[in-house]
């Protein structure tokens, strides 16, 4: 899977994000955004992390 960092769309203060179970998923701030941005991220377990490139570290500065 490609991640393109431009086709993001941020989402308002406060907003609330559902992500759907077993697809690839962003979740963070573009470097240099001018706001600093809180990720609280909830799920219940079992949590199976699957990156999708396991040679590459699970974060990525963009």
């Amino acid at each position: 899977n490609n991640f393109d960092p431009n086709a993001t769309v941020p989402v308002p203060a406060g907003g609330f994000v559902r992500r759907v179970a077993h697809t690839p998923h962003y979740d963070g701030v573009k470097k240099g955004a001018p706001t600093p941005v809180i990720v609280g991220i909830f799920g219940l377990a079992p949590v199976d992390l699957k990156l999708v490139d396991p040679s590459k570290p699970a974060w990525r500065q963009v």
